[in-house]
């Protein structure tokens, strides 16, 4: 993002010091961490939890912001010192509500197609597989990680250039009207929805309700917009229903396994590290034959849901075969690693929820190991009343999953263990700890060469400290 500070002024408002300074400044990306400042970024002073952006506006200036976003007047020394250093400064009700007005504004600007992801699971590879597709043909911007609510949606529509074809934002939520609210500025042209899973039970209540949240992306596509749906899943039709998609007379593009979708993988051979063999078709060309470098079967379906999105928009079969196979999940996300040990880690540390978990575990099942297979398990969160059932649903799933040992980890947990009990797993083949301190020091104690080890939980649990402590 380029813009001029008169610009900015235009799309949000406020109070401004320095309206001298409108004319001829020009700023240049943004930041919120004013260490990370750059010379003529927007320094946008939100205030936190713990620390307040408005007392960094000083730091920020000098370091060489281009403008100043606050929600609080700052004193007269610090305006000032902005004056020096020909900063304006903007003072405004609400910082958040600021940077999305300037997405918006940059969103109405840039020439790109926007398609908009969300999902219960899959959401992020989903992302980086239409990232790897689309680039072999279009300049393309996509979400950075998963940054994927209020604060990084807006700044990924700000990281686009303005000569960006193609921009792929991730759209999270945690309730009902969030991605209506994120899709007001930035007006997707094509929607992808992955799943209907069971994540964020603990404010929406029901999986009718998450289908709900999720086809709120749908009802913000314009008449001549693209929905690509997942056909194997069981809530499509709600949500087809509740976008309107056949009312208002959409584009829709289905995929997946099922003989009815758009675009259907065939069922796939996997290697001995549970990557995917396997072909897309399509009902009037010729089969593309892919090789994934992700493990798992899920993945195929996010491959699908990519090659779907490029076939609409025109990619060749070579373009689409291509960006698929050169895909890389991203870090925490079944990611490979082998200690110096001799044990290979699938660290899937990043987040979990009941569908990833037993998606994980079908891709260890699935993967070539000359030791024992193990699986680490930890707490799974925003799952509701619910919870506690939830979690005994895994550890009966993951009885049945090939393990030599499962190892669950947090209070929550314990649930997986009862599950796992209840579905006749061998009472010498579960441990429980409460830390994952104390499931490491069992692990460094009892892990040997030819291990396989999976290791997944939810955010908060930071189960990547049991992949560090493995690797080193």
């Amino acid at each position: 993002m380029k813009m001029q500070v008169s610009e900015i002024a235009q799309a949000i408002g406020g109070e401004l010091y320095g309206e001298d300074l409108l004319l001829r400044h020009t700023v240049e990306g943004i930041t919120w961490d004013s260490r990370n400042v750059q010379s003529g970024n927007v320094f946008i002073a939100l205030p936190g939890e713990h620390v307040d952006g408005n007392d960094y506006i000083c730091s920020a200036v000098q370091k060489g912001a281009g403008a100043i976003i606050c929600t609080r007047r700052p004193s007269a020394n610090v305006l000032a010192i902005a004056g020096e250093f020909t900063c304006p400064v903007f003072v405004v009700d609400d910082a958040i509500e600021a940077l999305e007005q300037m997405a918006g504004f940059w969103r109405d600007k840039i020439r790109a197609v926007v398609i908009g992801v969300t999902g219960s699971t899959g959401k992020t590879s989903t992302k980086d597989f239409l990232k790897s597709v689309l680039s072999q043909r279009f300049k393309t911007c996509a979400t950075f990680g998963n940054y994927n609510n209020e604060i990084g949606v807006p700044a990924t529509v700000l990281s686009a250039e303005e000569d960006t074809e193609i921009l792929i934002v991730e759209l999270g939520m945690r309730g009902l009207h969030q991605i209506e609210k994120l899709c007001t500025f930035v007006k997707p042209n094509i929607g992808v929805i992955t799943n209907i899973g069971v994540s964020h039970l603990e404010l929406l209540g029901t999986r009718e309700n998450i289908a709900l949240a999720k086809s709120e992306l749908l009802r913000a596509l314009p008449s001549a917009g693209l929905a690509v749906l997942n056909a194997d899943d069981e809530y499509t039709p709600l949500v087809i229903e509740d976008g309107r998609i056949k009312e208002r007379g959409l584009n829709m593009r289905s995929y997946g396994f099922a003989d009815d979708a758009s675009v259907r993988a065939s069922e796939p051979d996997f290697d001995q590290s549970a990557c995917a063999r396997f072909e897309i078709m399509t009902p009037n060309a010729d089969p593309i034959a892919v090789k994934l470098r992700a493990p798992g079967r899920h993945n195929v379906s996010n491959a699908l849901a990519a090659a779907t999105v490029g076939l609409y928009l025109g990619l060749t079969a070579e373009e689409i075969s291509a960006g698929l196979e050169s895909f890389e999940p991203s870090g925490m996300r079944l990611e490979i690693i082998h200690s110096h040990e001799g044990v290979t880690i699938v660290n899937d540390a990043y987040n979990a929820n009941p569908d990833s978990m037993r998606a994980s575990l079908d891709t260890i099942s699935t993967m070539d190991c000359t030791g024992r297979r193990i699986a680490v398990l930890g707490d799974m969160g925003e799952l509701g009343d619910n919870e506690y059932q939830l979690h005994i649903d895994v550890g009966s799933y993951a009885a049945q999953a090939n393990l030599d040992l499962l190892v669950c980890v947090g209070t929550l947990a314990v649930g997986i263990k009862s599950g796992a009990l209840a579905a006749d797993m061998d009472v010498d083949k579960i441990m429980s700890f409460a830390t994952v301190e104390e499931a490491l020091e069992f692990l460094n104690k009892n892990l040997k060469s030819g291990d396989l080890l999976l290791v997944k939980a939810s955010r908060f649990m930071q189960m990547e400290r049991i992949v560090k402590g493995v690797a080193e």
